[in-house]
Formats: structure tokens, C-alpha cells, sequence
């Protein structure tokens, strides 16, 4: 996020009379790295939210399907590589005779090779999702095209048509659309309206119930619990060797992800090279009284205590989700993580994972993302002018009521039916389906559900935006019959004990959360010189934190960290502090008129 226009002045009046939100946590394995940050307008998107496709009566010419359309999918969300597959790419293959190449830089090794070379070659893709600064570098290069005269005839792309002006509005001279933020709703920039926080501490109530459900004063209480669960359950029921805390390192970008989506507990949010936190303040990255170092701390108890899984330093995403689904890792802190165990019948079996409260956090929780979550989707500017209707289409589609419930709910007949009053209910493979292995009919794509997921992994509609077929949310998570289903002995107890209805209640009647204005803004672009800084200190952030997750002990611990300190005051990491302290000033500012 970078370009260091500000919001256009309608953000002062309007930040100071509304609080920002948006829909946080997503709905799947998605990848973000740290910043949700939502800009304000003074008018919401007036547009008509009927339309269920619109892509062929609104067109700006006519589309030929006659020829199958290989699609290259630049995307940095992506955690796959390769032509989408099973029962989602049969949906967009029978629909718009188009295969979606999806290039996933966190997937093919160095991406920042791979971006710089395909920039180089002048073409990064026909579709591509991009953080919003490296997106605005690309509109100022020309690999971006402009959009501004064909969207306004997609009319379920209109229906954000203030988000999408607003952000567009920091971008080139501001008259001109690029760029479609992703993950915006039009339930307003108001609140955060979800039953669960984006991330916490999550462990299984059976197994924290046997431990003695203990109160946790803070993260030592927590190992201690965990020691006790992992201690009785060594394996899971199949043999298979459990661990409290598994750790990942194919989301690392600048830093480890695993550290920085923790700091959240302690009110502090990774951006760069610094910590953002609810109280407004910027502090480097390095500081030791900083979120970074005290949940890096943490993982390095956790590995003293024998708590973490030893495939971590080697293991990627795919390989937790596998773990996961065999009830091999007893700490989750992504909400989304529920859905590859939770379900009804395990909850009335007590054993669902749930939000278990540690007393000393105060969340740093970003509002819904009204606006948009920081990254956009964007069309290459080498595209051709017939391939530039199907994409059109395509999108239009994609932010249609149709495409936005089947990214987030799956397909009617398998994964959901239709009750008598229109509303949508889960089946037992839609709940199931991040869980098990659900197959998909033939005639549907065949293969596995979860190998046949949208692969794109980014949405231009947030799951908490409404359904102007239902009146609910696209989200399954939030319509009335999964919530009711969800009331379970598991659901019951944990009330019961923590006296609120769910999480995101008890956090807030309890002042453990601060919800923070989402603000999405395009802020400075690095330098030449700054690149390079970020790039070689990333890469020293990142060995040093694996390093210190498996350290001898403290003396080590503390060696390590003086170390990657020292080391980075050689590459420049005074100058790279000082550089995001400034590019995130007009955030800090925002967010206290929003306040």
C-alpha cells in the first residue's frame, strides 16, 4: 500500500461521523499479511443490488465464447499454481469457456524475482491481484489497464462503485478506475459484525475442559494449559503424533506471519518494518517491548516446553491443513481454521474448537472491510479488447449474488439447500466440507470438494455482505439455521462458563478488544534504495525468526535477537523505519478522526 496521495477531503467528514468497518477473517485458507485498512467516503454505493449475473445484458459489446480462454491469473493471494481445478473450474469453464491459469508467487519460490521479471517483460498477467502499492507501481508503469469507461456497464461491479471511486481516487491523477478493491460490503462503515474475531487463542473444549478449564491470566498460563492437553494426548485417536503448536513458513513475507498475526493479541499490528497499535502508536519492529518480540518469545517457550510440532521449520500450508483435519494440532489462531474440524455434530460431541479468553490481551481488531482489505484486483493492460469483454464479464459475475455465494458457501444441492422462506441451510458436506473429504458428483467436477475450491483465494465481495436473495449474509457461517445448528453442548458450556454469547461479546464487555477503523489507502512507494533495504532485512527478520523459535535457551534467545538487530542496522533499517513511521502517518491520522 503505497502512493502518498491522501483520501480525497470527503474522508475528513465523513471519518468524523461514523466509525469504519468491514468484514474481517475471510471465509478460507486466505493468506493476508497483516494490513486491512479501509477508506472512508462521504456517500455509500446507491446502486441497484438486485442483479444476479447482469454480465450479458450488460456488456459493452458482444462476447464470443467460442474459443476456450486461458486465463493468466497473477495473484498474489493464490496458495495455488496451475489451471483451477475440480468442481470450480467446471463452473467457470461452463459458463464462460475460460480456464484460470493461476501464477502464485507465494507458491513458485522467489516472488520477488518472478514479479520483477514479468513486470520486466511488460506483462504480468491478464487478471491480477496485487497488494495496493505494488498495484499503484504497476498503474504508473503501464501494466495496469484503465478501466474507467467499460465498468460502469457491469452493474454488479457498480453496486461498489463508491469503494471502488474512493480508492481509485489515489491513484494517477484520481479521475481514472484501475484498480477493484477486494473483500468490500455495502453494509456500511460501522461496526465489526462478526460472531468471531479474526484471530485468538482457539483450542478444543473437550480438551481444555479436561485440562480443568483453567482461567489464563496470560500467554505462560496458556503454554501451561496446552502442556497439560498435548501431555495427555501426546497422538490423536489414530496414532499419529499431535502437537500443541504447529508452525508454517510458506506465508512469510517480510517478517514471520505466524509471529506477526499474534501480535494482534497484544494490540499491535505488523506493517513493514513497523508495529502499528490500537493505541495509535508506530514503534520499529526491533523494539523489545514490542508485540514482535513478546509473541516470538512465545513460540520460543512453547519449543522449550516441547509444544511445537518439529516438521514446522520444513512444512507448508497444505500439510497443516492435513493435521488439522486429524485433530493433530491442539492451538489454532484464525478463525477460519474452525472449518477444517468444527462442525454440529462434533459441537454436541463438546470436542469443537472454541475462543478460549486469555485476561492480559487486548485484540487489535480491524473493523469490516467496507472499503476494502489492501490488496485489488486489476486487468492486465497487453489484454485485447475481445479478451477485455470476457474478462469484464467474467467479474461482473464474480460480484454478482451467484459467483459471491458459491466463493463462499460452495454450490446449492451439495453444499446448501433452499428452505421454504427463500433462506439458505448448510447440508452435512457444506459443514463438513474444510473437514472431510466431501465428493463432488461427476456432473459437477467430480474429485474432492477442497481440491476443487476457488484457488483464487481473494473475493471482490466480503462473506459478510448481504444477500439480496436471502436477506443474510453470503457467508454460511453467518445465516440464521447454521447459527442455530451451532448451538450446541459445546456452544452451551462455553456461555455457560464465560457468560456471553460468543467471543466477539465477551471481548468487548470484558475491554479486551479495540476495534480499529479500517482505513484502505495507497501510501508511499519504496525508493529504489528503500526496496532493496526491505528486501535484504526481510530476509534477515525471517531466518532470525525461525532461528530463535528453536533456540538452545535464553542466553541464545536473546543472542539471536541482538544479532538480527545488529544485522539490520547494516542493511539500512533506520532508514526503512523511518520510511514506514511516515508512509503510515496518514493512517494513524485517519483512523483518529474516525475515533
Amino acid at each position: 500500500m503505497k502512493s502518498k496521495k491522501l483520501v480525497s477531503l470527503a474522508l475528513s467528514a465523513a471519518i468524523a461521523a461514523t466509525l469504519l468497518s468491514g468484514c474481517g477473517g475471510g471465509s478460507s485458507n486466505n493468506s493476508s499479511s497483516g494490513t486491512t485498512e479501509t477508506a472512508v467516503s462521504s456517500s455509500d454505493s446507491s446502486s441497484d443490488t438486485s442483479s444476479d449475473s447482469g454480465s450479458e445484458s450488460a456488456s459493452s459489446g458482444e462476447v464470443n465464447h467460442d474459443e476456450t480462454y486461458t486465463v493468466d491469473f497473477y495473484n498474489v493471494a493464490a496458495n495455488f499454481q496451475g489451471v483451477q481445478p475440480g468442481w470450480y473450474g467446471k463452473i467457470v469453464k461452463d459458463k464462460f469457456n475460460m480456464e484460470l491459469n493461476i501464477i502464485a508467487p507465494q507458491v513458485a519460490g522467489d516472488n520477488g524475482a518472478l514479479y520483477q521479471t514479468r513486470c520486466a517483460a511488460g506483462n504480468l498477467g491478464d487478471l491480477i491481484i496485487l497488494d495496493n502499492g505494488p498495484a499503484s507501481e504497476c498503474v504508473e508503469s503501464g501494466l495496469i489497464m484503465d478501466l474507467t469507461d467499460i465498468i460502469k456497464n457491469y452493474p454488479n461491479l457498480m453496486k461498489f462503485q463508491s469503494q471502488i471511486e474512493q480508492f481509485n481516487s489515489q491513484i494517477g491523477d484520481g479521475s481514472k478506475i484501475y484498480c477493484i478493491p477486494l473483500e468490500m460490503n455495502n453494509n456500511g462503515p460501522t461496526d465489526y459484525k462478526q460472531q468471531h474475531v479474526y484471530t485468538y487463542p482457539r483450542m478444543g473444549w473437550d480438551m481444555y475442559t479436561e485440562a480443568g478449564a483453567p482461567d489464563l491470566k496470560n500467554t505462560d498460563d496458556l503454554l501451561d494449559c496446552l502442556k497439560k492437553i498435548q501431555d495427555a494426548h501426546p497422538t490423536n485417536e489414530n496414532g499419529d503424533p499431535a502437537y500443541a503448536i504447529s508452525l508454517w513458513k510458506d506465508w512469510d513475507s517480510q517478517f514471520s506471519e505466524n509471529v506477526a498475526q499474534v501480535t494482534k493479541w497484544y494490540g499491535q499490528e505488523v506493517n513493514g518494518s513497523v508495529l502499528i497499535g490500537t493505541d495509535n502508536s508506530i514503534k520499529p519492529l526491533t523494539d523489545k517491548d514490542s508485540a514482535y518480540y513478546k509473541m516470538l518469545k512465545f513460540f520460543y517457550k512453547a519449543n522449550q516446553m516441547g509444544l511445537v510440532d518439529p516438521d514446522s521449520a520444513t512444512q507448508d500450508w497444505n500439510e497443516i491443513v492435513a493435521k488439522m483435519q486429524d485433530k493433530r494440532i491442539y492451538l489454532y489462531w484464525y478463525s477460519w481454521q474452525y472449518g477444517f474440524w468444527n462442525s454440529p455434530a462434533r459441537g454436541e460431541e463438546g470436542v469443537n474448537y472454541v475462543e478460549i479468553p486469555v485476561a492480559d490481551t487486548n485484540l487489535y481488531q480491524p473493523s469490516d472491510t467496507y472499503y476494502g482489505d489492501g490488496r485489488v484486483l486489476c486487468v492486465g493492460s497487453q489484454v485485447s479488447d475481445e479478451n477485455l469483454l470476457r474478462l469484464m464479464e467474467f467479474l461482473d459475475w464474480y460480484a454478482s449474488p451467484e459467483g459471491v455465494q458459491i466463493q463462499h458457501a460452495g454450490t446449492e444441492g451439495l453444499t446448501y439447500t433452499v428452505g421454504d422462506d427463500g433462506k439458505y441451510v448448510p447440508t452435512e458436506d457444506g459443514l463438513n466440507r474444510f473437514s472431510a473429504e466431501v465428493a463432488v458428483p461427476e456432473d459437477m467436477g467430480g474429485g474432492n470438494w477442497n481440491d476443487g475450491n476457488n484457488m483464487i483465494n481473494q473475493w471482490i465481495v466480503a462473506s459478510c455482505d448481504i444477500n439480496p436473495n436471502t436477506g443474510e449474509a453470503y457467508s454460511d457461517q453467518l445465516w440464521s439455521s447454521t447459527i442455530a445448528m451451532n448451538q450446541t453442548k459445546t456452544t452451551k458450556e462455553w456461555s455457560e462458563k464465560f457468560g456471553a454469547a460468543d467471543d466477539v461479546e465477551y471481548l468487548k464487555k470484558n475491554n479486551m478488544m479495540t476495534v480499529v477503523p479500517s482505513i484502505n489507502m495507497s501510501l508511499a512507494v519504496d525508493t529504489t534504495d528503500i526496496s532493496l533495504a526491505r528486501e535484504q532485512c526481510g530476509n534477515a527478520i525471517k531466518d532470525a525468526s525461525w532461528r530463535m523459535f528453536f533456540a538452545s535457551n535464553d542466553d541464545d534467545f536473546e543472542a539471536q535477537w541482538d544479532a538480527m538487530v545488529e544485522e539490520l542496522n547494516g542493511l539500512g533499517w533506520e532508514d526503512l523505519v523511518a520510511f514506514d513511521t511516515e508512509k503510515y502517518q496518514p493512517v494513524i491520522e485517519a483512523r483518529k478522526d474516525a475515533q
